[in-house]
């Protein structure tokens, strides 16, 4: 299975192919790739290419976008099963986009080629982990794809102490977990539109009722975030996510506001919002 999309190519325009990794002489292209935009140092752990070679003799995904000869995006993934419901899913562990080709779509178009992989294999749900602070990559999971937030896991990795570019002590691994129906149409909510005043909005880590949902408020931008104010968001976004979901709510958009939401007054530039909203 290889599809050839079309998203910008860096300097023009060309199809990017988007299909499984088949050669096992290219995985150490994928994990070049992966320490590269991960910004990994010497030693530090990454995936092993022989990790890669075993996953899809054994129900797994090695999926890789080419923009001819170059590998350009890269995901992976195993097949799951839910502990308490024995659900069984495809798990993505991780899909990294090359810098000079992040936000052309090649992003998208790597998860669509794993969804079609992953639905040959008979499963219709798959999984992931990200970082709920990172507005750019919910509103991609959310907003782009469609998939929910279901469950918040706290400290999922251990300390991250390689984070770049940051100084201070290590941050928690805490991740949001979505699922993607793979078989529906994709159903993403319509863009935030919330009649509030702006003094109402809540804050970074604070939540506020938009009806009979609830709004979240994270950094629009976390890496211009302060790292003494970074803690204290973190910890305000691990208690509203666990309380919400707790109580039966779902991730199901992030985003900024735009001037005909509905909001009454200035909405903060450097702000996104999570819409939270019962189970569905």
């Amino acid at each position: 299975m290889t599809n050839d999309m079309n998203p910008t190519r860096a300097g023009g325009s060309g199809p990017v192919r988007v299909g499984p990794i088949e050669d096992p002489a290219r995985l150490p292209e994928a994990v070049e790739l992966y320490r590269t935009v991960l910004e990994l140092r010497p030693g530090d752990p990454a995936v092993s290419p022989r990790l890669l070679a075993g996953l899809p003799r054994n129900g797994g995904s090695v999926i890789g976008a080419y923009a001819g000869d170059t590998l350009v995006g890269f995901a992976y993934g195993y097949v799951g099963r839910d502990s308490v419901t024995g659900e069984v899913y495809h798990y993505s562990q991780a899909a990294v986009v090359g810098r000079d080709w992040q936000g052309r779509g090649v992003g998208r178009a790597l998860k669509q080629g794993q969804r079609e992989y992953v639905l040959a294999t008979g499963l219709t749900r798959m999984r992931w982990a990200y970082d709920p602070v990172r507005a750019r990559n919910a509103h991609f999971n959310l907003d782009v794809l469609g998939a929910r937030g279901r469950w918040f896991v706290r400290d999922l990795y251990g300390p991250d102490r390689r984070e770049p570019g940051r100084g201070g002590p290590a941050e928690p691994t805490d991740r949001l977990v979505v699922e993607w129906d793979l078989a529906g149409a994709p159903s993403p909510v319509p863009g935030l539109a919330v009649d509030l005043p702006a003094d109402r909005l809540p804050a970074w880590g604070e939540t506020a009722p938009a009806g009979d949902d609830l709004l979240l408020g994270v950094p629009r931008t976390w890496s211009r975030t302060e790292p003494g104010r970074a803690a204290r968001v973190r910890a305000g976004v691990r208690h509203a996510l666990e309380s919400a979901l707790g109580q039966g709510y779902v991730a199901v958009s992030c985003g900024a506001l735009s001037p005909s939401s509905g909001t009454r007054g200035d909405a903060r530039a450097d702000t996104a919002y999570y819409r939270l909203r019962r189970d569905v």
